[in-house]
């Protein structure tokens, strides 16, 4: 399998949006960024706003259920932090990426894209 690394972590302060930069063996990185989920508004879809509760794959929507999802979720939970996130840091990074697949995963997840207008 290959070797993948979460090279850099951003926790924004908008209600939980959560960065990771990742990379594949040596290709070049990619973000991976799962949108805050605390602040919920529906109506017309902004193309340059993020939807809240959304996963991004480098600033564009992940299809919910989609094998890309599958797929991207996947690498996460397998990946391994780089050498630049700090060795005391790393288990509370890790639960607070684990919360995040987990709310992906959920049915909480597609209430919310009902809620901000992703899916009917």
């Amino acid at each position: 399998m290959e070797e993948i690394i979460i090279e850099d972590v951003f926790s924004w302060m908008d209600g939980g949006t959560i960065t990771l930069k990742m990379r594949k063996q040596q290709s070049e990185l990619y973000e991976i960024e799962f949108v805050q989920k605390m602040i919920l508004e529906k109506g017309k879809r902004d193309p340059d706003r993020r939807a809240p509760g959304s996963l991004l794959l480098d600033n564009e929507e992940v299809e919910i259920r989609s094998p890309l999802e599958r797929q991207l979720l996947l690498e996460i939970k397998i990946a391994e932090f780089g050498a630049g996130i700090n060795v005391k840091e790393r288990d509370s990074i890790k639960k607070t990426i684990l919360e995040a697949i987990d709310f992906v995963e959920s049915e909480d997840y597609i209430i919310v894209a009902k809620k901000v207008g992703r899916i009917k």
